[in-house]
């Protein structure tokens, strides 16, 4: 019934001038010459008259493409069930569907046929990789940035390193990323309407929305959103599966149930102090970021202010997760030398005085802008610190 329903309607919504969204790379695939009908001999021009042959299939042959208009590379569609019709009769490999409105029987090529869910898949993937080459390989990318007056021209790619090295705006590797120009308009309209790209929040101007971004880090993509899927290659690579299926086969990174990854839903908490905030050194912890530091100071004879005065704030953020880096893995961050276990490292640290900064080529690298620790209490609080 829900299948007749689709072909009673489908006149309405399917016959007529029809246009394709707004894609850059759809020249990919369709093409100014004439591909023959999948049930007669019939040609037809299917860039400049689409609605011509979807006409042509429902009056002559009763026969209904569901969602054509979605369909990437149309023509090797239609050749393939051409090809396929020739081997047996669309009627034993399609069923049809009665429509008492008509008195007919008509036949619907869709997804719910599983050769035809197969066949639009490879086909999606095709063109995906396709574009994806594109991407990678054009240098002509031309593209103000989104956060400041540079008018970049060159590499999609040097373009997201530009928005990661520069403004610490983290929108994917760009090996994994597709569809890259329609992301970054995406981004820019979030932005343009004063919404976290994170979050979701709406802020009341630029500057406070920019401010919160940095602040609690939302800078970034949110894995969770979903509207973001269609931008990374993985979520086209199994038919039906988003990476979150695949994630979940392995359910050492599933959530607990009613749990979700971040639940920052409003801006109000931003003078609330965190739970605990980590010394950079040692295990203690406390609620007060100046109290944390007055704790480095006398323990540690490391000034947190006094020891990154000469640094801006993205050097800072890259500071501290180095520091967490190095403690994690039981290494000196000054002189680099490893220890067996936290107590050695510990006396190290205090008997040469090395809980210090080090060269600052050691640090300011662009891996250190990603956070050690997942909600390091310590970089929300930066800015916070008091002399």
């Amino acid at each position: 019934m829900a299948a007749a329903e689709k072909l009673t309607g489908f006149a309405d919504k399917m016959f007529g001038p029809l246009t394709f969204e707004d894609r850059k790379y759809e020249d990919i695939h369709i093409t100014d010459t004439e591909t023959k009908c999948l049930l007669c001999e019939d040609s037809f021009n299917l860039k400049l008259r689409l609605d011509i042959f979807l006409s042509h299939l429902f009056d002559v042959h009763h026969c209904v493409i569901e969602d054509v208009q979605n369909i990437k590379n149309l023509p090797q569609y239609i050749l393939y069930w051409r090809d396929r019709f020739k081997t047996a009769p669309i009627e034993e490999i399609i069923p049809s569907v009665k429509v008492e409105v008509t008195g007919g029987q008509y036949f619907l090529l869709s997804s719910l046929l599983k050769e035809d869910q197969a066949l639009r898949h490879k086909l999606t993937l095709d063109y995906v990789m396709k574009v994806h080459e594109f991407e990678r390989t054009d240098e002509h990318f031309i593209r103000q940035c989104l956060l400041c007056k540079l008018n970049y021209e060159g590499s999609r790619q040097g373009y997201l390193e530009h928005l990661s090295e520069q403004h610490n705006l983290q929108l994917g590797n760009p090996q994994n990323l597709v569809f890259i120009e329609d992301l970054v308009h995406h981004i820019n309209a979030k932005l343009e309407a004063l919404t976290c790209i994170f979050c979701e929040g709406v802020f009341p101007d630029r500057n406070v929305l920019k401010e919160h971004m940095r602040k609690k880090l939302h800078k970034r993509i949110n894995p969770s959103n979903s509207e973001y899927d269609k931008y990374y290659i993985v979520n086209y690579l199994e038919v039906g599966k988003s990476w979150r299926a695949i994630e979940m086969e392995d359910d050492r990174y599933a959530l607990p149930r009613g749990v979700e990854e971040n639940s920052d839903q409003e801006y109000s908490d931003w003078n609330e102090k965190a739970d605990s905030i980590t010394c950079l050194f040692c295990p203690h912890t406390d609620t007060d970021i100046n109290i944390l530091c007055q704790h480095m100071v006398a323990i540690h004879t490391f000034d947190f202010v006094q020891s990154t005065e000469s640094l801006d704030y993205y050097q800072k953020v890259k500071l501290v997760n180095y520091l967490r880096k190095m403690v994690h893995m039981k290494k000196c961050p000054y002189c680099g030398v490893y220890f067996e276990n936290e107590v050695e490292l510990h006396c190290h640290l205090k008997d040469k005085d090395h809980c210090k900064v080090p060269e600052i080529t050691c640090f300011d690298q662009p891996e250190f802008y990603f956070p050690t620790y997942e909600n390091d209490a310590f970089l929300y609080l930066i800015d916070d610190v008091e002399d």
